[in-house]
């Protein structure tokens, strides 16, 4: 989870997804540099006991130098209704 990101985006390689030739190839910023992304509807996002239905996700190569399969990012922190408790370092 980052609260700093505003988006949720999964590795490529990990979702298995390519781009149709509908998808609209897009950019975002953050620490690691650029990166290039398109959009994708899930069915299901789930994340331990949490679940959304029909939750739009950015798709990129993640090339960070380091492994990442995801990152949950603001949207889906909000959309969730999750509580972060920093003192206990705990997500609800």
């Amino acid at each position: 989870m980052d609260t700093g990101s505003a988006g949720t985006i999964f590795n490529a390689n990990v979702v298995g997804q390519v781009p149709e030739s509908e998808d609209v190839v897009d950019s975002i910023r953050g620490v690691g540099g650029i990166e290039y992304v398109y959009a994708k509807n899930f069915d299901l996002i789930y994340f331990d006991d949490v679940s959304l239905d029909n939750f739009q996700v950015e798709i990129g190569s993640m090339d960070y130098g380091m492994e990442i399969d995801s990152i949950l990012g603001f949207d889906f922190i909000q959309a969730a209704g999750l509580i972060i408790d920093s003192a206990k370092l705990r997500v609800y």
